[in-house]
């Protein structure tokens, strides 16, 4: 009798378990089965200022919060007569840090865009927004630091959710891409600061040509468009070459059939669009490490231009670029470094200047 009763009890229990994990596991976006590059040709083309409002509404929770203030320290390095040997014509080095802080979640820093006012933002594959002070186009040591939050307003845990990749802000939004639950979703941190919640815009494909793409490979380049067209970049998938791919409208991503022009043996880890002297200019950031020569970069412009970064110049695990505009039609371009919160790695910020085109 006894243990009729115990089995009947723990058949209530495990169905109770099932229950509870069913109702609370939050459960990753579908993908349209739609391709963003197979819309129909008489329909409007999609640009995210038509679905910006109803995203901050949906991101914003009831009041505004602060982030949490992070001191760092600063450090120059990488002497300007040494890059001058690197750097093709039009291009000066600016500068280069770097960033330290006693706060442990400081790190990890993989997506990178320049703010409206001024300061540098970053997401780190920790699931946290970073934002660096700038004064005179320099660090400053100042700093803030935010995790993301979920839909339902609690904090995104674990490399299969929070594992933020790609940064890019318009319309008052924060545009992020994730890998392994690979989507793009929207954050309201002009609103909302740290209070912002996820809105998803769109799942990503998880499959090309057939093939299941690994959750490790996913949308590290995403950029937003002066025109508002949201592009995202596999880092690699078969072959070597990283697919680009764009989103037509909510829930509704897909490959364009375009490749990222990656040098050989380089993955693809960033993207920053930009309007410069009257047309967009893409800025592409590759990477390659062996142990033999360590980590290199590779970053790409216009027809034929690009900056090497190689030894014996000072390198690390480049992952985030911003390109910024400037009046005068220059453009200072950012890279910043994603130590993977690594005492054999360094989190490093360099800066570039690159000349306005010659009439």
């Amino acid at each position: 009798m006894f243990c009729r009763v115990s089995r009947v009890l723990t058949c209530i229990v495990l169905v109770f378990l099932r229950l509870f994990c069913s109702c609370n596991l939050r459960r990753p976006p579908e993908v349209s089965s739609r391709s963003a590059a197979c819309r129909s040709s008489g329909e409007e083309a999609w640009d995210l200022s038509q679905s910006a409002s109803d995203l901050k509404e949906q991101s914003c929770a009831p009041s505004f919060r602060a982030p949490q203030t992070i001191s760092k320290q600063v450090c120059r390095f990488w002497p300007a007569e040494e890059s001058a040997k690197r750097l093709p014509a039009g291009v000066t080095y600016a500068g280069g840090w770097h960033l330290t802080s006693d706060n442990a979640s400081f790190g990890g820093l993989s997506g990178l865009e320049v703010t409206a006012g001024g300061d540098l933002l970053a997401v780190s594959d920790d699931g946290a927004f970073v934002w660096l002070g700038l004064t005179d186009g320099a660090p400053d040591g100042s700093g803030n630091l935010a995790y993301m939050l979920g839909a339902d307003g609690s904090q995104l845990h674990g490399k299969a959710l929070a594992d933020s990749e790609g940064l890019s802000l318009s319309n008052g939004l924060a545009i992020v891409s994730f890998e392994r639950t690979h989507r793009v979703s929207a954050f309201a941190l002009e609103a909302c600061g740290a209070a912002a919640r996820e809105a998803v815009i769109s799942a990503l494909p998880g499959t090309r040509d057939g093939t299941r793409i690994d959750e490790n490979r996913g949308a590290e380049a995403l950029t937003v468009t002066p025109g508002g067209t949201i592009r995202f970049g596999f880092e690699t998938v078969d072959g070597g070459t990283s697919p680009l791919g764009s989103i037509a409208g909510p829930d509704e991503a897909g490959w364009t059939g375009e490749l990222a022009p990656n040098p050989a043996g380089y993955a693809f880890v960033g993207l920053d669009t930009v309007a410069v002297g009257g047309h967009e200019e893409s800025f592409w950031l590759f990477r390659s490490y062996d142990p033999i020569r360590g980590n290199r970069n590779v970053v790409k412009w216009g027809q034929d231009k690009q900056i090497i970064i190689t030894r014996p110049l000072v390198t690390d695990n480049f992952e985030g670029i911003a390109a910024e505009p400037r009046a005068d039609g220059s453009v200072r371009l950012w890279i910043v470094s994603d130590d993977n919160f690594s005492d054999k790695q360094r989190t490093l910020l360099l800066a570039f200047d690159i000349a306005a085109p010659s009439e």
